[in-house]
């Protein structure tokens, strides 16, 4: 599995971060797990890491003492591209969505935080110009996919593709379940699926790809994660395992585990 880059447009996921209670302990996960180095930026309420794998940056760690009531328990956030954040975020409410964090400047763009009864929470960001480099990197220790599991998969298809332009197929598989990947130029961007009941909350779930399935999943163990599947087949991605971390945020591991991103 070698790295390759492809520019980050309109729709596409281009950042992910754990927000955590314990950043030290997330880091030392995340960073064991995958082989990767730290760099952190000071900020008002504490420390942001960035993690890189064989110098590409893969994902943050935002500390959420001071940021988040306490009943908010560490969980990932993934990233969506937009080309107008304050348009996208209006949209979005417009859709039935609530902003969590209405639009704000931050130090590389700008962003915002929805949530929606049937597409969960995600991020929406616009670069500054010259801030990012414009590209998502994809390789052994990458996010290179996201599947929202939703127990409302036409409710989540209808806000995302009314939101950010994304049309759907039926999964690889053939969808029998009700489940969709949803594309944009040209390419997949993501999956809905069901979820296991209907009372279940939608959610996001960052894939990771590694090089050898077995290997990690012993150590990510060993470092205190929570196996949460067996390994599972899924047509157009590769053998998968859903985990949590040790403070109970849900990702998934891969094998091939949609490396080659032109290919999902």
């Amino acid at each position: 599995m070698e790295w390759t880059t492809r520019p980050c447009l309109h729709g596409d996921f281009c950042w992910h971060e754990v927000n955590t209670r314990d950043p030290e302990g997330t880091v030392g996960f995340y960073g064991k797990l995958l082989g990767a180095s730290a760099t952190m930026m000071p900020m008002p309420h504490g420390n942001y890491t960035m993690l890189e794998v064989d110098g590409h940056t893969v994902l943050g760690v935002m500390p959420l003492e001071g940021l988040a009531p306490d009943f908010v328990p560490t969980h990932w956030i993934g990233y969506v591209a937009v080309d107008d954040v304050d348009a996208a975020t209006e949209r979005a409410k417009q859709l039935g969505a609530k902003a969590l964090v209405d639009s704000m400047d931050i130090p590389i763009g700008r962003w915002s935080l929805i949530e929606h009864a049937a597409g969960g929470i995600a991020a929406l960001f616009q670069a500054a110009p010259g801030k990012t480099d414009g590209t998502n990197s994809f390789g052994p220790g990458a996010i290179v996919w996201n599947q929202l599991v939703t127990p409302d998969v036409e409710g989540a298809v209808a806000f995302w593709s009314g939101l950010l332009g994304w049309e759907a197929m039926p999964a690889p598989d053939g969808g029998a379940d009700g489940s969709r990947r949803m594309t944009a130029h040209g390419r997949p961007v993501a999956g809905i699926m069901p979820s296991a009941t209907k009372d279940d909350h939608p959610g996001w779930l960052a894939f990771i790809a590694v090089r050898d399935l077995a290997d990690s999943l012993r150590r990510a163990i060993a470092l205190g994660a929570t196996q949460r599947t067996e390994p599972l087949p899924v047509a157009g991605l590769g053998t998968v395992v859903v985990l949590a971390d040790p403070h109970g945020a849900l990702f998934a591991i891969g094998e091939s585990a949609i490396g080659e991103p032109a290919s999902r």
